[in-house]
Parts: structure tokens; sequence; C-alpha cells
């Protein structure tokens, strides 16, 4: 079985960007909506809130059903939660039936979000997550390209609802890819939990739920991931904006510069996916890259250079940002206390990324709001020096781990 490991691997992050569609379906169907339901601002956010607070208490809950009865079957279950979800939405669309939707929809996509890490992990051994873990931290960047690319052509000829049919296509897709080719190895043939020498972690003897929750490493993990990515957020929420009222680019400049960006976050996440997999000191490795990012999200509000300047500056920032998320998902089987906890210890770092994402960009927005750009620089870059304290205790812990093993 373990030559055809890639088959349940690649399948779960195909699904992953297929599911993120029904994230990445609503900015581009705002407008329509508007239109055609008259959705009120403040439904916009709620549309976008609900979906994240459902992925997030699914992420919670997911991690010990994960545990206990395998990913496939959990995620299964919720990406067929989420597809009537999302037929629901399209004949209830009241203010309340979207919502109800949104939180259906919420439920497929935290149970994919929380189950990948853990199948890649039980199917590769460190070395070789290298490329998976790339590409599974960069998914949502991936699914919102696709979603952006195709919003044009559909709305083109459909409202709002034509961007719901083409995430229900993604839904399905990825339930038969789950459903099909998602499967865990047998117990002697998992990969979790191998140290970088090859030798194995033994298993340990019954807990509490909760103690596969309460791991210190992959909450502070979480900690970190809700901090910088929090500001990658940020950063991709405010940066058309900055680049055409604050330096005066038409938005065609603008869109292009954050299209830019967008590819630097996936180049960097396939590149840190090599880069952690063969690195012995995982902490520098986090240590290195939360300091340039840090640097990164300080500077990017206050440039003012020529538009292709703008460009490469826009580019190497987005790859610094982008490989943070797939550090953080590769340590979770590392750390968790044993490899019937992975799961849960994936489940923390997922909820420290959507608390990011509900958090930071709204405390920039309230900055922006009250203040100027170049204050707003300063909380992004501000909360990854905290991400960077972290990180130090993050390194010490997980050495002392390894040197105990």
């Amino acid at each position: 079985m373990k030559k055809h490991a890639w088959i349940p691997v690649w399948a779960i992050i195909v699904a992953s960007i297929l599911i993120s569609f029904e994230y990445g379906k609503v900015p581009p169907s705002q407008p329509s909506m508007i239109e055609v339901l008259g959705l009120s601002y403040t439904m916009q956010g709620l549309l976008m809130t609900s979906f994240s607070v459902a992925a997030i208490v699914m992420g919670l809950v997911g991690g010990t059903l994960i545990d206990r009865f395998g990913a496939r079957k959990i995620v299964s279950i919720a990406l067929v939660v989420s597809i009537v979800g999302n037929v629901l939405s399209l004949f209830w669309t009241s203010d309340a039936g979207l919502l109800v939707s949104r939180v259906m929809e919420g439920f497929g996509y935290g149970a994919v979000m929380t189950g990948g890490p853990v199948i890649i992990s039980a199917w590769y051994a460190p070395a070789k997550r290298g490329l998976a873990y790339g590409v599974w931290g960069a998914n949502v960047g991936v699914g919102m390209l696709i979603c952006t690319g195709a919003a044009n052509p559909i709305l083109a000829v459909s409202d709002w609802s034509g961007m719901w049919v083409f995430a229900l296509i993604g839904a399905v897709l990825a339930l038969l890819m789950v459903a099909i080719c998602v499967g865990m190895p047998a117990d002697e043939d998992r990969q979790d939990l191998f140290l970088d020498d090859g030798s194995t972690v033994e298993s340990d003897e019954k807990h509490g739920v909760l103690w596969g929750y309460l791991a210190p490493l992959p909450i502070l993990a979480a900690l970190m991931f809700f901090l910088v990515g929090g500001a990658t957020d940020a950063f991709n929420s405010f940066t058309i904006t900055y680049l055409n009222v604050a330096l005066g680019y038409d938005y065609g400049a603008a869109n292009l510069c954050s299209f830019i960006a967008s590819i630097g976050l996936l180049v960097g996440a396939v590149i840190m996916g090599f880069v952690f997999a063969k690195a012995k000191d995982k902490g520098l490795v986090l240590i290195v890259n939360i300091v340039l990012a840090a640097i990164g999200l300080f500077l990017w509000f206050s440039i003012d250079l020529p538009l292709e300047a703008t460009y490469v500056i826009a580019f190497f920032i987005g790859c610094v940002l982008g490989a943070a998320p797939t550090a953080f998902f590769a340590v979770a089987p590392m750390t968790a206390r044993s490899k019937d906890t992975v799961g849960s210890a994936n489940a923390v770092i997922v909820l420290g990324q959507n608390m990011g994402t509900l958090v930071i960009p709204t405390v920039v927005g309230m900055v922006l709001d009250a203040s100027s750009f170049m204050m707003a620089a300063m909380v992004m870059g501000g909360v990854s020096v905290v991400a960077l304290g972290i990180s130090f205790a993050w390194r010490s812990i997980y050495r002392k781990k390894m040197a105990e093993k």
C-alpha cells in the first residue's frame, strides 16, 4: 500500500482546493447579491463570519472525531452537510436561509482542513512530506485564485447563484475524491510522529478527550498562526485599497499587484514544504520565516516606489507570508502527544488559523478607520513580532522534546 500513498494524499489535497470554493465564492458574488437580494453590508460580513465560526467548531470537534472514527468517514459526512447547505441556499434566499446554509457549508470546510494534515502525516514520513505540505499550505490560495478567475465569465451569464452552483460542483467533486480515494494505512504502516532519524514513537496509554488538545507545542503553533496568519489575511484584504487609495494606482494595476502577491503566496508555500521537511532545526526555520514576515509587514504599507518595483516587492512578501502556513500545518503530527491525537493537535492549529482570520483583519480595519496605513502596518508587523517571541519558546520546547526521544 505504501507505493500508492500518493492517491489518498493528493486526493485530500485536491478536495481541500475544491471545498475552498465555498469560502471563495462570496466576495466576487457580493455586488450581484446586493442587486438581486438586497443584501446589506452587515449581511455580507456575516456570511463570511458564520462560515468561519462553523469551520472553527467543526475543526475542534472534528479533531477528536477523526482520531476516533477515521478521517474518511468524518470528512465525508461533513462534506455531505456542506452540499445540503449549498443546495438549500439556492432556494432559501432570505437572510436567515443564507446564514443557515453558510454554517452548514463551513462544516465541510472545517473537516477537510482538519483532516488533511492528519492524512498526509499518516502516509508520508517527515522527509517525504515536503511537496504535499507545500501544496496543502497553499490550498485556500489556489481555491481563491480559481474562484476569482471563474467569477467574471460565470457572472457575465448568471447572477450570484452561478457562483453557488460552481461551488456546489466543487463540493460534490470533493466528496467523491474523499469517499473513493482517501483512506488511512494499516497501523503498522502509519508514518505519524516518525522522528527525523526514522525512529518511531511508542503509542501512549488512553487519556481523556482534552489531553490531545492541550499539548503545549500545537497550542504555541496555533498562537503563532493566529498572529502571522491573521496579519497575512489583513495584507490580502487591504493591499488593493492601499495601492488604489493611498498610492493612486488604477484598479487594474492594484489588482495585478495583489494577484502577483498571491502567486508569491503559492510559491512560498511550496518552497517551505521542502525546506521544513529537510531541515533538522524546525524551530530555526520558523524563526527566520517570522522575522522576514515581520519586516515585510512593517514595510508594506510604507512603500511608495515605481510600479514595477512594487510588483517585485509584493511577490517576495507574498513568498514569505505564504511559507508560514505550510510550516504551521507541518508541525501538528510532529508535536502531537501520540499518533492517536494528531487530529486533535491539528484542530488546535486550525483554530488558531481561523481565529486569526476573524480577528486580525478586523482590528487592522478599525485602525485604518481611526488612523492611517502606516499605523496599520505597525499593527501587522507588531503582531508578527509577538509571534516571533512565541517561536523562540516553541523551538526551546521542541528541542527538549526531541532530546528526550
